[in-house]
């Protein structure tokens, strides 16, 4: 996507890539609903926390990247956008 920088006269390629990760438990036919909060859950969200460092790590590393959040208006614990930026000279 070619998109106009509207604080300067520079154009901006822009192109997005997803990584989904969907938890997911399976309880046997005498589960009642969803009672316990999702507790199964909240062991793994540090890991997920660690996979955004990553991330974020890798593409400063190894494109010259500036890497900073962006937000598109979720809550942080249901997505988490980086945005990683690169200026080219010339």
């Amino acid at each position: 996507m070619l998109i106009m920088n509207p604080m300067s006269k520079d154009y901006v390629e822009q192109r997005d890539f997803s990584l989904r990760i969907e938890l997911r438990c399976a309880f046997p036919e005498t589960y009642e609903g969803d009672a316990d909060g999702y507790a199964w859950a909240e062991e793994v969200e540090p890991a997920l926390a660690e996979i955004v460092r990553a991330a974020a790590a890798i593409l400063a590393q190894r494109g010259n990247f500036r890497v900073h959040p962006g937000n598109r208006g979720r809550p942080a614990d249901e997505e988490v956008t980086l945005v990683a930026e690169r200026t080219m000279e010339g």
